[in-house]
């Protein structure tokens, strides 16, 4: 059972939420690395990778979609298990430290088991401390580091 806030909504996505998916994905960078102005490659992300296996989940209120919840697939690289994997959770600001994005990720760990996986993942930004926070907090703990050398 899902527990919202009162006035709160959930409500499941389609391919048809393609824009504002995107949209969501653009309000989280924009706010993680503000320098930064060139997006494109996440539209690139969605056209790729967004069908009815990549479920979306909306929470809703007032009649806005005010958080959302993309998900999809992983294989785990240790034991080739796949595993739920979380492609995106956003909550606007103005809904934030309401335990929507909690919320959202009780969503996932139901869809996750529904399939009969035992483990979700997710990648974050270090710089991402709220973020990262919330994780810990939630139970979930570092497996590998994603490292880059620039030339």
């Amino acid at each position: 059972m899902i527990d919202l806030p009162p006035g709160y909504q959930l409500e499941r996505g389609s391919v048809k939420d393609r824009k504002l998916l995107i949209k969501f994905m653009e309000l989280t960078y924009h706010e993680l690395f503000p320098q930064q102005s060139y997006f494109n490659h996440l539209t690139t992300t969605v056209d790729q990778y967004l069908s009815a296996k990549t479920p979306l989940w909306w929470i809703i209120f007032s009649g806005d979609k005010v958080a959302g919840l993309w998900m999809g697939n992983g294989i785990d690289q240790v034991s080739g298990d796949r595993y739920g994997h979380i492609f995106l959770v956003y909550v606007t600001p103005e809904y934030r430290r309401r335990g929507l994005a909690t919320t959202l990720i009780k969503v996932a760990q139901d869809w996750v088991i529904s399939r009969g996986e035992n483990k979700l993942g997710l990648q974050v930004f270090n710089i991402n401390q709220p973020a990262v926070n919330l994780y810990d907090n939630l139970g979930f703990q570092t497996q590998s580091r994603l490292m880059f050398k620039e030339f």
